[in-house]
């Protein structure tokens, strides 16, 4: 049987989705209410029974991923010849400078490649959310004696965001670009690659030796466009949902798939191993439904405490919504409050957040687009930083941005459709 090592890039903020990356890398983004987009990645990973070893490589703010990933037991990463490691970046004799881009990432950590002496390489991103059994993939890569092979997924539009590839009949990639401006088919790199180690090594070495300095090397333009050109370069193609949300009208879209009569994303049908604990001892409580409780359409989390009213909203463990109180079309992380009389509608609060006695959030023009980030945020949500306090009776507008730890000075008593509101 064939061994495989996998490499997990977990380490880029993503600035498109602003406040929600302040403090974690995407892959510690909760999605779902009560997971973390790594966790699409890692329960892959966990049901493919030819990978014993896991490496994840993150440089951005990796506190929260680290803990949420902590030894791997959630996916039984755990054992005598099974794991998980955190491959934190490090200068030494040497590399005298920090990772520039996934291709110098890769290199810097090559003796983890060849500890485990794997026959093959699965490196893959952690910042996109899709249900994929890669053992397919890895027995079509032997099959064909490939010296890589990179997943591809049809996508209807915008296809001119990703790395476009052709294929022929057998599977061998033609050509590739990225983000090309007329795109010539819709298939979309999904940031998968199933390497042979012994040529991702070799080409890993021939990069580096020939590189006086390096900038930012990324896979998709140094080492993918050379093994096409010169090795067996072959593209599987996965048929199923592959979630990118990478602005923050996709994120909240994506959540509003989640509910319904038939939710594009059901959580009921599939699996997904998350770290329920991270810093706790123990799970959240039992969720409590006060006496004059609604809910609506909505995924509710454990240790939730609801004595008002919530319609088609995704909320996160330990939220409260007090009574009188109405929570619509919102997302609302771990120990948010919504204090008595508050409402709120299509609302993104990160962990903590408090919103006053009587507040209104999300109320106005929904047809301003965030003067910030116009292209991540126009949809007419407002997103609220970690520990944001919003003040009694307060009027806030919509496609606001209010960035993490603003309190009652800073908010005021209104903030306009459109605002970003940054902390000195």
């Amino acid at each position: 049987m064939r061994k495989t090592t996998a490499i997990v890039f977990a380490g880029g903020r993503v600035k498109e989705l602003s406040v929600l990356t302040f403090f974690r890398p995407k892959a510690a983004v909760v999605y779902g209410g009560g997971y973390r987009v790594i966790d699409f990645t890692l329960t892959n990973l966990a049901s493919t029974p030819s990978i014993e070893n896991v490496g994840i490589l993150t440089k951005y703010r990796p506190s929260s991923l680290i803990d949420h990933v902590g030894i791997g037991l959630a996916w039984d990463f755990v054992g005598a010849k099974r794991g998980v490691r955190i491959l934190a970046p490090y200068v030494g004799p040497d590399h005298e400078e920090w990772q520039h881009g996934t291709t110098d990432a890769l290199y810097q950590n090559i003796d983890f490649l060849h500890m485990h002496r794997a026959d093959d390489v699965l490196v893959v991103g952690a910042d996109h959310a899709y249900f994929m059994d890669f053992e397919p993939m890895l027995r079509f890569h032997m099959e064909r004696a490939a010296d890589v092979t990179v997943a591809f997924t049809p996508v209807n539009e915008n296809a001119s965001r990703f790395g476009i590839a052709e294929l022929n009949s057998q599977g061998r990639i033609v050509s590739y670009m990225e983000k090309p401006e007329h795109p010539r088919t819709n298939l979309a790199s999904m940031t998968v690659y199933v390497f042979r180690s012994e040529a991702l090594i070799e080409e890993l070495t021939s990069l580096m030796e020939r590189s006086a300095k390096p900038t930012s090397f990324q896979i998709y333009d140094d080492i993918l466009p050379r093994m096409i050109e010169r090795r067996a370069a072959y593209g599987w193609v996965h048929d199923g949902d592959w979630d990118y949300t990478r602005t923050l009208d996709a994120y909240y879209r994506v959540h509003q798939d989640m509910l319904g009569d038939s939710p594009r994303i059901d959580f009921s049908k599939r699996v997904v191993r998350t770290n329920p604990l991270g810093r706790r001892v123990a799970p959240p409580g039992p969720t409590r439904f006060g006496p004059h409780a609604e809910v609506i359409d909505s995924l509710i989390c454990a240790g939730c405490r609801i004595d008002g009213r919530v319609e088609r909203s995704v909320l996160s463990p330990n939220v409260e919504v007090g009574k009188g109180a109405v929570v619509k079309n919102s997302i609302l992380w771990n120990d948010t409050v919504v204090e008595p009389g508050a409402k709120v509608d299509m609302v993104i609060s990160d962990k903590r957040c408090v919103i006053g006695k009587e507040a209104r959030v999300g109320i106005g023009d929904e047809t301003l687009p965030n003067r910030e980030l116009p292209t991540s945020l126009s949809c007419g949500a407002t997103v609220l930083g970690m520990e944001v306090v919003v003040p009694n009776g307060a009027r806030i507008g919509r496609n606001c941005i209010i960035y993490p730890r603003a309190g009652s000075d800073e908010i005021g008593r209104t903030i306009t459709s459109g605002t970003t509101l940054r902390m000195p």
